[in-house]
């Protein structure tokens, strides 16, 4: 009986020694496989991993170049705005410049000016008094009130010379010109009521109203006297051509005597 359930254990054993090697021997002839699976499946993940952070690496430097380009783009147009305003900067100094001169020069030019114009001024108060005797008032008031034009430090300097040049202009014009207007004037102590005459700035005659006296500025004596005869009745049609009751004409009008 103790044979027997020995031998029984010895048979069980050699069974489970058995199967252990089968086992084994099973298992080292599926292991490589399998690891050669994993390997590769293993390989392709980081495979896949490798290719995707290349592609995200491409992606990232293709926005970075693009930036880089507008970055430099940028950079040229800012460049060339900067060297426009810099050209425009240097016209404006220029310009500025200019002005600053103009300014400078035409503040020399007005003090000039004005000084110019007093001189003028006084040269044409010397002609009026040397002159004939005709619109006394007129031509006094007129330089009058451009002598307070030029005093005025309010006013400016274009209309100072504008008033002087009008002045000299009126002035000038008188040289031409053939008028009758009626004022009061002394003939040797009496005062008369006269339709004077003068003729540009070479003779002033006088006529009274109804035309039955008249006479002319003595020049050398610097008062009017009496005209009689041919003389008078020249004037008188000398008058009426004026004041256009004649068809103008020639005429011999007296002159008098030439002032030293």
């Amino acid at each position: 009986m103790k044979t027997t359930t020995g031998g029984i254990l010895l048979a069980l054993l050699l069974l489970a020694s058995t199967a252990a090697v089968a086992q084994d021997t099973a298992r080292q002839t599926q292991d490589p496989a399998s690891e050669t699976v994993q390997t590769a499946g293993e390989a392709l993940d980081t495979r896949r991993q490798s290719q995707q952070q290349l592609d995200n690496w491409a992606a990232e430097r293709e926005q970075l170049q693009q930036r880089w380009r507008a970055a430099e783009a940028q950079v040229q147009y800012l460049e060339e705005r900067t060297a426009l305003e810099r050209d425009r900067l240097a016209a404006l100094q220029a310009a500025g410049d200019e002005l600053a001169r103009r300014l400078e020069e035409s503040q020399r030019l007005e003090s000039s000016l004005e000084d110019t114009l007093l001189v003028i001024l006084r040269d044409l108060d010397t002609a009026v008094a040397a002159d004939l005797p005709f619109l006394p008032e007129e031509r006094a008031r007129r330089l009058r009130s451009v002598r307070a034009e030029l005093s005025d430090p309010a006013a400016d300097s274009a209309d100072k010379l504008r008033r002087v040049l009008e002045a000299v202009l009126i002035e000038a014009r008188y040289g031409g010109a053939l008028e009758v207007y009626q004022d009061r004037i002394d003939v040797a102590g009496e005062e008369v009521t006269a339709d004077l005459l003068y003729v540009g700035r070479l003779a002033l005659y006088w006529l009274t109203p109804d035309r039955t006296r008249g006479g002319a500025w003595d020049t050398v004596d610097q008062a009017f006297v009496p005209l009689e005869g041919d003389d008078l009745d020249a004037v008188r049609r000398a008058a009426e051509m004026a004041t256009r009751r004649r068809a103008p004409g020639v005429l011999a009008l007296p002159l008098g005597e030439v002032a030293p």
